[in-house]
């Protein structure tokens, strides 16, 4: 009987509603302001060459989650130089990451700009600098 109790308390905590399929994001079940910063990045790298010097932010800025989105931007940006708007949950100076040559937002969009918009999800937008 005991069995059949953790089994039934095992099988409601399935997300029925999700579907049977793998999740879209590692996070999509887990830290909620995680899966969106990585769902965008993923989307991002096919639209950001290689050798490109990239920035991570977060909308409104937020020095806790720019520091993961940070991480994240190394992990799943090969090849691009990441620059760190926030590290160890503290903003960076500006000077450090003002001369990106793309900017990655989280969860929006930065106040209107020239910079060209390179890809919209849900998640976020992603910009590319125009030469000034």
């Amino acid at each position: 009987m005991g069995a059949a109790v953790l089994a039934a308390l095992a099988l409601r905590g399935v997300p029925w509603f999700a579907g049977l399929g793998p999740p879209p994001t590692p996070f999509t079940h887990g830290v909620t302001f995680l899966e969106p910063a990585y769902a965008l990045l993923r989307d991002a790298a096919p639209r950001i060459p290689a050798g490109a010097s990239v920035v991570v932010l977060a909308e409104p800025r937020h020095p806790g989650f720019e520091s993961y989105f940070f991480r994240f931007g190394l992990a799943l940006l090969p090849g691009r130089h990441v620059l760190p708007a926030a590290v160890f949950d503290a903003f960076t100076p500006p000077e450090t990451w003002a001369s990106a040559e793309y900017r990655v937002v989280v969860h929006g969009r930065p106040t209107p700009s020239d910079d060209e918009l390179v890809l919209t999800t849900p998640a976020g937008t992603v910009w590319r600098r125009r030469p000034r």
